[in-house]
């Protein structure tokens, strides 16, 4: 079972993404230079969005360095779990010293410079993992215990796995409890949210076990060619008037910014894709029934599209809805983004609205290419208002989001049940 979600968004002037530089984000495509939004930025908004609060509350999980600091705050909390305050900081070590530092390239949810590059031996870094870890809350209360279960069993392998002095006649038998100790973590974290069943988890720790994503993302791309303009700060003294002595002091902003200061800022009408393998899903999740599957589907189309990116929003407040959203479902997994519809970029100008030449490019591609590819069983929905108004390859076209997603729901639950 399988879902696709394709989106066409038009977002006004915004720097909703940007790369090290302070720039919007970009990439050529097509031969001609692109706005991006990262599929890591997607996914963060995603995860963080208020549908997914809403539905999921605090049954969601942290991507965060500190889990030692977690742990540890764990057993300073429940002192019958037997561990003493003044060996926190070397256990808080331990634990992060199970984690090697991060490689870039990995399909993680990380940005440039968001990956730690702490010293767990540090003062900076005490508590903290070398790289992002995504965990629910519970875990780091099932690590405390069985921390605590280690200390108890066998005080020397607990010794040894903290770095302190043990009789070294039994390393062997002591590393055979301390693989013991990481193996039932491993198994802890096999526990699963649906946001790490989603977006997916990996680590280079034995403590966690690594999640292939059920749930893909693209990076969303511009339909066209875009311009990335510059802007500089200027700031007016409010009583500038009434205190400067000279008509040169009173003249002018109270400040003005160098290049320092710049903004940068660009506008585009994104092509955005993501699907989502159900059965996937339900195997990292196996308490999950078909209904709630089909809730899951139906959250995330609505999370993916009311969900923006955060970058510089008090200074440009660049908040618009897709003008256009199909979901395509069938039994078959065949994975098709339509982003080549804009191999050809469009253009706008006189006359021209970019909105509606990309919905019409999008509606060749899926007459010609998309129809030789489709699953024989392949059921469109398709939201599609304003200049976005288009028929969709045989879609059922709806009015609103929340009729949408409804028909999202029914439809997944429907093809679960025939499969």
């Amino acid at each position: 079972m399988f879902i696709q979600i394709h989106m066409l968004q038009s977002m006004p002037p915004g720097n909703l993404n940007r790369d090290e530089t302070g720039q919007p984000k970009k990439c050529l495509f097509g031969g001609v230079t692109r706005g991006r939004i990262s599929s890591q930025c997607l996914k963060r908004n995603i995860r963080h969005s208020l549908e997914f609060k809403t539905e999921f509350g605090d049954a969601l999980a942290s991507r965060t360095q500190y889990l030692p600091q977690m742990v540890a705050d764990e057993l300073k909390k429940d002192s019958t779990l037997g561990v003493p305050e003044d060996e926190l900081d070397e256990l808080m070590v331990a634990i992060a010293g199970k984690f090697k530092k991060e490689k870039r390239g990995g399909d993680t949810e990380t940005e440039p410079g968001e990956s730690g590059d702490s010293d767990a031996s540090s003062v900076e870094g005490l508590g903290k993992t070398s790289q992002l870890v995504f965990f629910p809350q519970p875990f780091a209360r099932k690590v405390a215990e069985l921390t605590a279960n280690l200390r108890k069993r066998h005080e020397n392998a607990y010794r040894r796995f903290m770095g302190r002095k043990y009789p070294k006649a039994d390393k062997e038998a002591l590393d055979v409890e301390i693989r013991k100790f990481v193996q039932e973590a491993s198994t802890a974290s096999k526990t699963l949210t649906v946001d790490i069943g989603l977006f997916g988890r990996m680590t280079t720790s034995d403590l966690v076990v690594n999640v292939e994503a059920a749930c893909q993302v693209a990076h969303a791309i511009s339909t066209h060619e875009t311009l990335i303009e510059s802007d500089y700060f200027t700031a007016m003294d409010d009583r500038k008037a009434e205190y400067a002595t000279t008509q040169t002091e009173r003249a002018g902003a109270g400040f003005i910014g160098s290049g320092e200061t710049e903004t940068f800022f660009s506008s585009a009408v994104y092509y955005k894709y993501l699907n989502l393998d159900i059965d996937a899903l339900r195997q990292h999740l196996p308490s999950m029934s078909a209904k709630e599957a089909a809730r899951v589907a139906g959250v995330l189309v609505r999370a993916a599209a009311l969900a923006t990116p955060s970058g510089k929003q008090n200074s440009f407040a660049a908040h618009a809805v897709p003008e256009l959203i199909l979901v395509e479902a069938a039994k078959a997994k065949r994975p098709l983004s339509y982003a080549n519809a804009f191999l050809q970029p469009v253009e706008g100008g006189a006359g021209r609205n970019l909105m509606t030449e990309s919905a019409g490019a999008l509606q060749k591609y899926m007459d010609s290419v998309a129809a030789a590819f489709a699953p024989a069983d392949i059921k469109r929905m398709v939201l599609a208002v304003g200049p976005a108004s288009v028929k969709l390859g045989g879609a059922s076209s709806f009015e609103s989001l929340d009729k949408l997603v409804d028909s999202v729901v029914k439809t997944v639950t429907e093809l679960q049940k025939a499969g």
